[in-house]
């Protein structure tokens, strides 16, 4: 593909308020000469042309045999995420685990929408002709598999410890999942830094272990200087988010979020106005029917969106590249880039990955040395003021989602707290290996008032975390999922 650069003003798409994005412009439009199709630049179809991954489909890179962790709201067998090698085991740590309708499964919808981004796929279809069938669905890694592990509700409440504890279970179970990548679409307002941080020490934990950890930039505007927790941790891959203007044009919006110049986000990816998979009757769907775009597909912006663009990224890179170590795909993430308007390496990091450019580059030796965090701050300071309620009862101070003691750094081996968590104990004992698939979910399993009730969550499960502003059909923009 031969590609132009073009000088873009910034478009005038949105304005940023406290906590939520409002859109103000309907999504980009490509025309497409395969079959005269007309799709928005946001469709999958031009995100994998604007970061150059369709030139490794057509080399057999694919992600085949790269397996991404993706620790978020869970995910659902839509269709495109449904053959019997992609979603290879399931653990649910969230407050439903014990809810027989919403175990494993995505009742919010974020985590189905970041899953499809990064190795979702239409049974049957080949990524080497996908440029001739626009009408199939292809996350940037259509070929990768996926581990769900579920810490959030349908509400997307998660105390922090679930979330710790999900870095805890991926890092123990990465050998035997062959798990390379860890995606975590988040961010907290924890006001510690890095180097005391319960959630980061939990991360470059993972980091040190070998994984490829990719995290959320944030969504809190130009004006932020500063990027939140986990993102402000130097270790990890923080990927901020940009808007395509045509194939090879972008634009930071103005509710990404800028570093402060020294800890900056990494890179860049699409992020804006993104067509992922649709969780048909969660929450994001019934009440932000907004977002919809087709029976199949929804529509959603921010960081999260451009976290996952980089996770299928970084698992595309480790398919040619096996031997690749998770500092040089960092390197090599960084090291050919588009730069967007404004060119502020606050805003964008390094540019916009292009992997056609980088993908048979010779890594070389690249080692980080930051100063390692210890992790240990409180639990409680690391929660931002974000609680949640759990059986009538707020989840505050020096104790877990299990209301067991956080004892900050005692954590032994793979597990935390001292070992009380056993990676088991919130699931009934089981998670789910590819006999997930074969889960009887149609889309129907659940009616509206599953949730929207007080079964689920009236009384047992009312986080704070988010509102009922926080969703506004084309943005992820409230404090947690970004």
């Amino acid at each position: 593909m031969i590609r132009t650069r073009h000088i873009h003003h910034i478009l005038a798409t949105s304005l940023l308020t406290v906590g939520v994005l409002v859109v103000a412009a309907p999504a980009a439009q490509a025309h497409n000469d395969n079959g005269g199709h007309d799709l928005p630049l946001g469709s999958m179809y031009h995100v994998v042309d604007q970061i150059g991954a369709r030139e490794l489909w057509q080399q057999g890179i694919t992600g085949d045999g790269v397996t991404v962790a993706i620790i978020d709201t869970g995910v659902v067998p839509v269709t495109a995420l449904s053959e019997p090698d992609k979603v290879v085991a399931a653990v649910d740590l969230s407050a439903e685990a014990g809810v027989p309708e919403a175990t494993y499964l995505d009742t919010y919808g974020h985590g189905t929408h970041v899953a499809g981004i990064i190795a979702g796929h239409t049974p049957g279809t080949n990524p080497a002709t996908a440029e001739d069938h626009p009408e199939w669905f292809m996350g940037v890694a259509p070929e990768a598999s996926l581990v769900s592990v579920k810490v959030a509700d349908n509400t997307g409440a998660a105390d922090i410890s679930q979330v710790i504890a999900g870095v805890d279970w991926v890092v123990e179970h990465a050998d035997e999942l062959d798990i390379r990548v860890l995606n975590l679409s988040y961010t907290s307002r924890s006001p510690l830094d890095y180097l005391s941080d319960p959630l980061t020490f939990a991360l470059e934990r993972a980091w040190n272990a070998g994984l490829v950890v990719v995290v959320a930039a944030g969504n809190d505007g130009w004006g932020a200087h500063g990027l939140a927790s986990p993102a402000n941790d130097p270790y990890v891959i923080a990927a901020g988010a940009v808007e395509a203007v045509d194939e090879s044009d972008f634009v930071v919006p103005s509710w990404a979020s800028s570093g402060d110049g020294v800890r900056n986000p990494d890179v860049a990816a699409p992020g804006a106005h993104i067509d992922s998979l649709r969780v048909p009757a969660s929450r994001v769907d019934q009440e932000h029917p907004e977002g919809y775009v087709s029976d199949t597909l929804f529509r959603g912006s921010g960081s999260s969106q451009a976290a996952a663009v980089v996770s299928g990224a970084a698992a595309l890179l480790l398919d040619a590249q096996p031997n690749l170590t998770n500092d040089q795909v960092k390197a090599l993430l960084q090291r050919k880039t588009e730069q967007p308007t404004p060119r502020w390496a606050a805003l964008a990091g390094a540019g916009v990955i292009q992997l056609d450019e980088i993908y048979q580059l010779r890594a070389g030796a690249s080692t980080q040395t930051f100063a390692a965090a210890v992790g240990d701050g409180s639990i409680e300071a690391a929660r931002g003021g974000q609680h949640v309620v759990y059986n009538g009862t707020e989840i505050t101070g020096e104790i877990t989602a299990l209301g067991t003691s956080w004892t900050g750094t005692s954590w032994t081996g793979d597990r935390w707290t001292s070992g009380t968590w056993n990676g088991t104990s919130w699931t009934g004992g089981t998670w789910m290996g590819t006999s997930w698939t074969g889960t009887s979910w149609t889309g129907t399993s659940w009616t509206g008032t599953s949730w929207t009730g007080t079964s689920w969550t009236g009384t047992s499960w009312t986080g704070t975390s988010w509102t009922g502003t926080s969703w506004t059909g084309t943005s992820w923009t409230e404090t947690t999922w970004g």
